[in-house]
């Protein structure tokens, strides 16, 4: 049994895979409830039984301290350069990962999209970090279905709306693009962010710069959103995230665009605007749309494991380093 565990926005998400990749088990921490959090490896033996996992993905924050595909043990500062921007503190994520950490059960920790992953094209290293390794998880539950249906299918956009709207670009298997501009909850700072930042603090920037807080609503929210016109919003972005990759995909794509994958909770929202058709609707003359299934990043994480535990050298051209001998071997 394979396992993964993503720390998103709005909760940690934990997800199990068999052998063959299936889905056996999904269930979701509030981040707010650190008590959850700290019973996290109690939560996990009564659903999975710590015995059974042969190896554990955990995802964190942005990722940005590692390039390879580390063991837990071997990753300082949980696998961040800082949380500088970010607001995380040290809450119900932080508790997680220490907790797994601090257990028997082997784990890898799952890098982020930033500069120094050799597989992006040169153009996009121009920001030091772009998403966090949830996100890469994502993408690899995406390529994991794509394979499937559409017969070793290995180009393809994955466009997520949900706290933020991003979008990456996976070329003949690998990992070679990403944008990300506004969402919900986070956005790129813009001069107004920096000077308030400089008179105040820097510490949850990067949470100030997103649609909610631009129009003084308060970030709790993201649980139940409501207002079409940030609907309308989240559609602009999504689309213009999913267009400005489309140039890279007809270009590093050796067969073209194989697939659009549409990912994250506003997706399947129906009201007040049904999101995920309207995306659907102006992506299908591109290439064959998907819907991606809740818990995809945790199961991303799953699938994550799995490969390492099976040898590969490579997870989305990131590269496996040194990681824990798998449970049972």
């Amino acid at each position: 049994m394979y396992v993964g565990i993503d720390h998103s926005t709005t909760g940690i998400k934990i997800a199990a895979v068999d052998d063959g990749g299936e889905l056996t088990t999904a269930f979701r921490i509030d981040r707010r409830n650190v008590e959850s959090a700290e019973a996290v490896l109690h939560e996990l033996n009564d659903r999975v039984g710590l015995t059974r996992i042969s190896l554990a993905t955990v995802t964190y924050a942005f990722g940005d301290a590692i390039d390879e595909i580390e063991g837990i043990d071997h990753v300082p500062n949980r696998g961040v350069t800082d949380l500088v921007g970010l607001d995380y503190g040290t809450g119900a994520g932080a508790t997680v990962f220490d907790r797994v950490r601090d257990s028997d059960v082997p784990t890898v920790v799952l890098p982020g999209v930033h500069r120094d992953l050799d597989t992006l094209h040169g153009f996009f290293k121009h920001y030091s970090a772009l998403a966090g390794p949830d996100k890469v998880a994502s993408m690899r539950c995406a390529l994991e279905r794509f394979r499937a249906e559409f017969d070793a299918a290995d180009t393809f956009v994955w466009a997520c709306a949900s706290s933020s709207c991003m979008a990456g670009l996976v070329c003949d298997g690998r990992l070679r693009g990403f944008f990300h501009w506004v969402g919900p909850v986070h956005g790129w700072p813009d001069p107004e962010a920096v000077r308030r930042g400089v008179e105040t603090d820097f510490d949850d920037v990067f949470m100030q710069c997103g649609l909610l807080p631009r129009c003084g609503a308060d970030l709790t929210e993201v649980h139940d959103l409501s207002d079409p016109e940030l609907f309308e919003s989240v559609y602009w972005s999504t689309m213009l995230n999913v267009y400005a990759l489309y140039p890279f995909a007809r270009e590093l794509g050796s067969d073209g665009l194989d697939a659009i994958v549409l990912s994250g909770r506003l997706m399947r929202r129906e009201r007040p605007v049904p999101l995920g058709r309207r995306v659907y609707e102006s992506c299908v003359d591109i290439a064959p749309v998907r819907f991606a299934e809740p818990y995809t990043s945790a199961q991303g994480a799953a699938l994550v494991a799995r490969d390492v535990a099976e040898g590969a050298e490579h997870v989305l051209g990131i590269p496996v380093g040194d990681v824990p001998e798998v449970a049972g071997e």
